[in-house]
């Protein structure tokens, strides 16, 4: 079973990100740090806005998936994790929020 990490970084009128750094650099660089510690692969979505065709709550959300939760914590508290979060205000002005959990179910739709 999978261990899943969600970051989302909020909208806010005063936010600012750095979609291009955010994509060529921040996540090569967690790939780079954590692959080795676990991670398995990520994907990034841009919410232009919600279903109701507003402007969404998050602008940006990366989806982390891990081996384990044991991954996890131990990167996020290992001695790269400083590298890592360090490197968000290169990108943004803004802290994510970050959600986690384990995969309980999944289906490929063809």
């Amino acid at each position: 079973m999978t261990f899943t990490a969600v970051v989302v970084y909020p909208n806010e009128p005063d936010t600012t990100f750095d979609t291009d750094y955010y994509l060529q650099t921040h996540m090569p660089l967690v790939a780079k740090h954590w692959g080795p510690a676990g991670l398995k692969s990520w994907n990034v979505v841009k919410y232009d806005r919600d279903l109701a065709g507003t402007s969404p709550k998050y602008l940006i959300a990366a989806t982390l998936v891990w081996e384990s939760e044991e991954a996890v914590k131990a990167a996020v508290s290992g001695e790269t994790a400083p590298i890592i979060f360090g490197d968000i205000p290169n990108f943004t002005n803004k802290q994510p929020v970050t959600l986690a959990g384990s995969t309980i179910g999944s289906q490929e739709i063809s």
